[in-house]
């Protein structure tokens, strides 16, 4: 297939439904060709639904067109997500191929719970996930399969990492057994690289097969096996090994992890948390600290878990230093660990560096503000966010969410292991969805995804959403890296025009003041007076301001008259520490212990509209209109006496 990837202005469907016109009717196309596929099944069979009883129904019809005429209206007060002026929460316009793919499938109705269910989206799932994985770098031995979301996915890779840590105890304690020379961990198994210990499960099948066992009779060695986290429970191997089991994560982290660690039976001690740089990045230094601490202790590492786009403010962890530190431990015989970066908001960054990387252009913008052409130089977040982006082919698992930087509708999500073999430990048993298999080979060629999941039941719609926009928007330079590239530009853009305003007489009192230089897509920012103000006084600004950008349930302010939208969100003591903060609370003009007393309420844009270069083509600035409105805003409210200003 030919790809036409640089038409942006025809992947999506436009501010004004410019494309809306042809799309719709390949929607109706959709309609038709799936009323006509149940016609034609057994055209011979009769007509259940006679004439007398459609005639019947047009009271039920009546009510339906009501019905949905005011589920209809309801929904015009709904965000205007496909706005340029939608500058809040981590959602976009959706590409017109996903919507398609939704819609086309949706019909059909498919459970991905198996391919019995699902012939034909179970295939199309695993045809999405090779994309998925080509773009992270793992290439054709990747494997893995869609989710609700990125908290399930978050899930998933703990899940595997715990099972994992402890085989390699298990795969020499059968190996003894059965007079096999043990596997070469190092000084002792928690030493062992995660990829080797899958590989030596492997060689063990292989090995004892040669023997003369079935490939049944060792899986059942396994199963039974102490070392079994999912026979024995997770206490029995820690009480066993006398080694309590650690996850390591920045401070940035999502909330989700809090709950995995409760759902896998390893709680919250078992978190340790890595403290951020001033870019909220985890800070290496102190990784390498805490991982020579849990040594110090006795304990183990099953995880160690960097984020590519923090959830607030979309930071990078240095994904290379990461894999860096593990390599240098394992070659020193110390303990290795898995590796799983948290990509759920920025894992599709990736596709700028597929096949190779493309950059971020010139650190230069023209734009407009108060009616006058400005340029405006960006900060680009180049050289070390790249290198954490082309280091992710090397970590042992990755979530993504296609329904956040992939324009896809909700709810996708998605797991991705850099080795297929992982499903050897993941395989669960449920005759209804397919065949239990019980050889390496047989469960490595199952093309089901059922067996190895925590959710059952899934829509196949999703799969075939994920499938046929990313077969029509190519997962690399030539197609998404192109639209990765600008919307980075455009929040780099966002975060020059707060600070360029700052020096002008548009800004009357108010100072806005950037928590950070973007990292991604994400600016944090808070607005305080220019005179002296108490912390108390600006948040209570920031929260205002936020009010007035933002709609919900019990607000009466139509939809219609909200010209921009803003997010927030809350730094506090319990995440970060002060001096991660320093600089900002002074530009803020205030003091360490009052951000420990009381916290920063921030104002938080997610930059992902993929308008705002050719809107400027046609002499529309909206970034520059929504950095004007913010000060207007700003300074109106400050006007009406908020106290401390």
């Amino acid at each position: 297939m030919e790809h036409h990837s640089n038409h942006l202005s025809s992947w999506f469907a436009g501010p004004k439904a410019e494309n809306a016109e042809w799309f719709q009717k390949l929607i109706v196309q959709s309609l038709e060709d799936y009323y006509g596929w149940r016609r034609n099944y057994f055209p011979m069979d009769s007509q259940i639904v006679r004439s007398a009883d459609l005639r019947a129904g047009e009271p039920f019809r009546d009510d339906f067109s009501d019905a949905l005429n005011e589920l209809l209206a309801r929904l015009k007060g709904d965000c205007p997500f496909h706005s340029p002026r939608y500058i809040a929460h981590m959602i976009a316009e959706q590409s017109l191929p996903s919507i398609a793919g939704q819609i086309a499938a949706l019909l059909y109705n498919p459970n991905n719970v198996s391919s019995e269910a699902a012939p034909v989206t179970v295939q199309l799932e695993n045809e999405a996930i090779q994309m998925l994985c080509r773009m992270l770098g793992f290439e054709e031995s990747g494997w893995g399969h869609l989710t609700g979301g990125g908290t399930v996915a978050n899930f998933e890779a703990l899940w595997a990492a715990r099972s994992l840590k402890y085989f390699a105890f298990a795969i020499n304690e059968i190996r003894l057994r059965h007079g096999m020379t043990p596997e070469p961990f190092g000084s002792v198994p928690f030493s062992a690289n995660p990829q080797s210990t899958l590989t030596a499960l492997l060689r063990l099948y292989a090995e004892l097969e040669n023997s003369g066992f079935s490939a049944a009779d060792v899986s059942q060695e396994i199963i039974k096996s102490d070392f079994n986290v999912a026979r024995v429970g997770i206490g029995a191997v820690v009480q066993r090994i006398s080694s309590q089991p650690k996850i390591l994560i920045s401070a940035a982290h999502h909330y989700c992890v809090g709950k995995a660690l409760d759902l896998l039976g390893l709680g919250y001690q078992s978190l340790v948390v890595i403290p951020v740089d001033h870019h909220f990045k985890m800070i290496p230094e102190n990784l390498e600290t805490a991982l020579d601490q849990v040594e110090q202790d006795g304990d183990h590492v099953l995880a160690v878990v960097g984020i590519v786009g923090t959830t607030e403010e979309g930071a990078i962890d240095p994904i290379d230093q990461i894999l860096a530190i593990r390599a240098k431990r394992e070659q020193a015989g110390r303990q290795s660990f898995w590796v799983h970066c948290d990509a759920a908001y920025g894992g599709y960054l990736r596709s700028m560096v597929t096949p190779n990387r493309i950059g971020l252009g010139d650190p230069h913008t023209t734009t407009r503000i108060g009616g006058e052409d400005v340029e405006l130089t960006l900060n680009l977040p180049t050289g070390i966010a790249c290198d954490a982006l082309v280091a992710m082919q090397e970590a042992d698992s990755v979530t993504i969410d296609p329904h956040k930087l992939g324009y896809v509708p909700y709810a996708a999500g998605a797991i991705c292991y850099r080795n297929e073999a992982i499903k050897l430990l993941l395989n669960q048993s449920a005759p209804y969805i397919g065949e239990n298999h019980s050889s390496p080979g047989e469960i490595l060629a199952d093309e089901g995804v059922g067996h190895y999941l925590l959710e059952g039941s899934r829509p196949g719609a999703t799969a075939a959403s994920v499938w046929l926009s990313h077969k029509l928007i190519p997962l690399d330079t030539s197609g998404h890296g192109g639209l990765m590239q600008q919307t980075v530009r455009d929040a780099c853009e966002l975060h020059a025009l707060l600070e360029h305003m700052n020096g002008l007489e548009l800004a009357g009192d108010v100072v806005a003041v950037p928590l950070c230089q973007p990292s991604s897509t994400i600016v944090c920012f808070a607005f305080r007076g220019k005179s002296v103000s108490s912390l108390g006084s600006i948040n209570q600004l920031n929260r205002a301001i936020y009010k007035a950008l933002s709609i919900d349930i019990d607000n009466a302010r139509p939809v219609y008259s909200q010209e921009f939208f803003v997010s927030r969100t809350q730094l506090s003591k319990n995440r970060y520490a002060p001096d991660a903060l320093e600089a900002f609370l002074e530009k803020l003009g205030v003091t360490a212990e009052d951000y420990e007393r009381e916290g920063v309420f921030l104002l938080r844009s997610v930059v992902m509209n993929p308008w705002y270069v050719q809107a400027k083509k046609h002499g529309r600035y909206y970034l520059a209109e929504f950095v004007e409105h913010l000060f207007r805003t700003a300074n109106q409210l400050v006007s009406k006496s908020i106290p401390g200003f």
